[in-house]
């Protein structure tokens, strides 16, 4: 099995007490800390591991950190807990981030990222994803247009999601106002969705373009990584991704074929098919690095 595949799950804060969890958690850092047998690591992921083990480190001072305040009955003074409580989402949600891309990544290579395609409507699919995203974040502000009220398409929507959710990332990562412009419109038999940001940076446009062709899965955290998986899905809808510069503004370019389904399809469309839970989720993931 290559490196790469090797997970290390570690139980914590379950139902279980907390002391429990936190020295459950100690014995498998101390198992991770421990010196690895020759090779373990090869020179390709040697990133990944510092990555992933810097911020699992974090979890365990949070951790103790916890223990610390129950060992010394202190719950009661609730804001450093909630603190440390709060940095420990936020690094299992970073980690389930790295994860997940790098399963993708892995699908990718090998071949094997398929679509679970339904007939939606994509205007309420892009409608959602930004009134969901603009809940969830902070300091930027998302605002959707479209010149049409809807247009079905075959689409998987949670893979959908994960790609437009990359780029709106990108955008509020690198966006120098506090106003990201979401479009969708029908040009000719193209559906176009463009989204907007400031960014004076004269340099920004090809340092976009050099993640979004070159790939390094030598560190999770790259923009790259992100770039691939989208253009992997967009692709695989029968798309593609184009990036431009109009003076302050920086922008991407999805172009999806604009194909009838046929009525039929309509007929017996999932009316309850959109699942904001789940996108929240997504959200919280794809945005952990910001906060």
């Amino acid at each position: 099995m290559d490196d790469i595949n090797k997970v290390i799950i570690v139980p914590f804060l379950r139902a279980g007490k907390i002391e429990n969890a936190v020295n459950t958690l100690n014995v498998a850092i101390k198992d991770m800390e421990s010196e690895p047998p020759d090779n373990y690591i090869c020179a390709e992921h040697e990133s990944i591991y510092i990555e992933l083990n810097s911020l699992i480190s974090n979890i365990h001072g949070e951790s103790q950190l916890i223990e610390h305040y129950v060992q010394n009955d202190k719950v009661s003074d609730e804001k450093p807990l909630t603190k440390s409580i709060d940095s420990i989402k936020q690094n299992c949600l970073k980690i389930t981030k790295y994860l997940n891309n790098m399963i993708e990544v892995r699908k990718i290579e090998q071949k094997q990222l398929c679509l679970y395609e339904n007939n939606v409507n994509l205007v309420e699919i892009m409608d959602n994803i930004v009134i969901n995203v603009s809940k969830n974040i902070k300091n930027n502000k998302v605002i959707f247009d479209t010149n049409i009220e809807e247009q079905f398409i075959s689409c998987d929507i949670d893979k959908f999601q994960k790609a437009i959710l990359i780029l709106l990332f990108a955008a509020v990562r690198f966006s120098e106002g506090n106003e990201i412009n979401v479009n969708l419109n029908m040009i000719e038999n193209n559906i176009n969705i463009t989204i907007l940001f400031k960014n004076r940076n004269s340099k920004q446009l090809n340092f976009f373009i050099d993640k979004m062709d070159n790939l390094n899965k030598n560190s999770l955290e790259d923009l790259s990584v992100g770039f691939h998986i989208c253009k992997t899905i967009i692709k695989l809808h029968q798309g593609h991704i184009d990036l431009f510069k109009n003076g302050d503004e920086v922008g991407f370019l999805v172009q999806l074929p604009c194909e009838y389904t046929g009525s039929i399809l309509h007929l017996f469309r999932n009316e309850k098919i959109l699942n904001n839970e789940n996108l929240t989720e997504q959200i919280q993931i794809e945005f952990s690095d910001l906060y």
